[in-house]
């Protein structure tokens, strides 16, 4: 798929220069292939290098290729390691014979750093992209390693040229890869096509097909229509945020689709299409504009979009005039109906900090949430508005950390935090609201007072703490305990025993005349955290049994042998 698509790229740019020529002789047209020869083209693609298919897809290409056409080709890359300097005119501007461009690619050996806007640049001076038309078609399989800016390039080459576009084919990208590439193409007016798999070649493929399908004959420099977007009208375009253009025809077709003429991410796109009517859709953050357009190829104009939209940034505190929440927070956005009776809809959901979003005008709720704190606000967006809302949660913060003993270190393993509700409910219980077991939690609550336990092992304490708006609290929590290890001695020779289950209880007996168990553990030396006091300690082992008494204050750490009769 990934060799069908390059060839009709590479076709279309050719040939729809060609047809853009205002009379009806055969112009062949100019054009510069720039083809990526780093190193990293011997990655593999379903077994197969990079190298090879490019190799191949020329190849193909050429078999059917008319002489007449004036090709040139440049590489980079292909001659040093480490050079942002290694950029060749390997053929020029000429009809050459098919197989001199076969052979010519095949010499390329893929091993040095990836140069492409140079090279580009390089290719549109080639071609004298400042005083007549001039294509360029860059094929690559990764960003820009050299230091340029391809979408400053893109920008230069724009604002010079008479009639300058880059078609550029991306093939086998990583996501992060993508943006640089397709502004070096949709700045200049050309065509980013991505090779990622059958799927998204095909749609690409049917979106050349269609644009070939749509080219009209138009003057030997055509105009260069551009599109904008706006909040308002009046306003100046958008500049600064990314914007997705779809261009079709105005009529649906009898699938009841609209027939794609191109696609596009740039802000201020540029259009050569011949005279005639086009339906142009607008997509940015959260607004989609679709409005109709006339191109007159005899006096290009900028067709402005009205999006009759607004820009909302959102911004919360834990209370007004304190401190800017920056993490632990997310966003919910919802639309309000002008019927107060009427549900709201579900927008979007952010955890960025401090989120800003496009909206149609119109009414929306958001709500802030850090913690288990919500606070909600509703806007009233205007065409054109430009907010800044703060949110106030009424909030501050707990920082916890339990200890044995008051000053004593903290503790590490095996502890849980519960903020339960304030009141127990009719069967005298508390209603968990949240549950940490990191030995250093942070929780963020609402002004007010909060009840909370703690526990390690079998000790538990119960606590409550004052919340105030915008202050962080740091509190140790003393649990009056003590942690100790078990260890079972054979009396008959000392040696520490294996297998051992070890039973913890209440000292004397209940009203039932039982012993209340406290803890339990099948492990042979387990380690307990225990609150201060005297515990009984039944030992088993096999069949036999041994009890032993203990006392534990707060603060101990320390090792316990009992010796045990073993069992045969």
């Amino acid at each position: 798929m990934w060799l069908r698509l390059f060839l009709a790229i590479f076709v279309f740019c050719l040939f729809h220069d060609s047809t853009l020529a205002g009379d009806q002789s055969r112009d062949p047209g100019r054009a510069i292939l720039v083809l990526d020869a780093s190193g990293s083209m011997w990655g593999k693609v379903k077994g197969r290098t990079k190298v090879e298919i490019a190799r191949e897809s020329i190849a193909r290409l050429m078999k059917a290729w008319d002489p007449e056409i004036e090709l040139g080709l440049i590489a980079y890359g292909h001659r040093r390691k480490g050079d942002c300097e290694d950029i060749e005119l390997v053929l020029p501007v000429a009809r050459h014979r098919p197989e001199d461009v076969v052979n010519a690619v095949k010499r390329l050996n893929a091993r040095g750093k990836t140069p492409l806007s140079a090279a580009v640049k390089r290719a549109a001076e080639t071609l004298g992209y400042s005083k007549e038309r001039a294509t360029v078609i860059l094929i690559s399989d990764g960003i820009e390693t050299c230091g340029m800016d391809p979408c400053a390039v893109a920008e230069e080459l724009e604002r010079v040229g008479v009639a300058f576009t880059a078609h550029v084919i991306g093939f086998d990208l990583k996501k992060e890869e993508l943006a640089n590439l397709q502004c070096l193409a949709e700045g200049t007016g050309g065509m980013f096509i991505e090779a990622v798999d059958a799927v998204s070649l095909t749609e690409a493929l049917s979106t050349v097909e269609e644009s070939v399908a749509a080219a009209s004959p138009a003057p030997r420099v055509p105009p260069a229509s551009r599109l904008a977007a706006v909040l308002k009208s009046g306003m100046a375009p958008l500049d600064n945020q990314e914007i997705n253009w779809h261009v079709t025809a105005t009529e649906r077709g009898p699938d009841g689709t609209y027939k794609a003429i191109g696609k596009y991410r740039h802000v201020n796109p540029r259009l050569r299409l011949g005279t005639g009517k086009y339906r142009v859709q607008v997509k940015t953050g959260l607004v989609v504009a679709e409005t109709v357009i006339h191109i007159n190829a005899e006096n290009p104009v900028e067709h402005v979009v009205n999006l009759n939209a607004g820009r909302l940034t959102l911004v919360g505190y834990y209370k007004e005039g304190g401190e800017r929440l920056n993490k632990r927070t997310s966003w919910n956005l919802y639309a309000v109906g002008a019927d107060a009776d009427a549900k709201r809809r579900f927008l979007d959901y952010t955890n960025a900090a401090d989120p800003t979003y496009t909206l149609s005008a119109g009414s929306y709720q958001v709500e802030l949430q850090s913690g288990l704190v919500q606070a909600a606000m509703n806007v009233d967006l205007k065409p054109g508005d430009v907010l800044e809302k703060k949110v106030f949660l009424n909030a501050g913060q707990v920082s916890l950390r339990a200890v044995l003993k008051e000053g004593g270190p903290p503790i590490q393993k095996r502890i849980h935090w519960y903020l339960t509700v304030n009141a127990p409910d009719k069967k005298g219980e508390y209603k968990t609201l949240s549950h940490n077991s990191s030995p250093l939690p942070t929780f963020t609550l609402g002004a007010g007072r909060h009840r909370f336990v703690v526990t390690a092992g079998s000790a538990r304490k119960v606590f409550e703490v004052d919340i105030e708006p915008d202050r962080l609290i740091e509190k140790n929590v003393s649990l009056d305990a003590g942690q100790v290890k078990m260890i079972a001695l054979d009396k008959a020779n000392g040696q520490p025993l294996k297998k051992v289950r070890w039973t913890i209880t209440r000292p004397e007996k209940n009203d039932r005349g039982a012993y209340d168990r406290v803890t339990y553990s099948s492990y042979h030396t387990p380690g307990f955290t225990l609150s201060a006091g005297r515990y009984r300690v039944v030992i088993g082992h096999g069949g036999t049994q041994s009890v032993s008494m203990i006392s534990v204050k707060a603060g101990d750490n320390k090792e316990i042998r009992v010796q045990v009769q073993a069992s045969p």
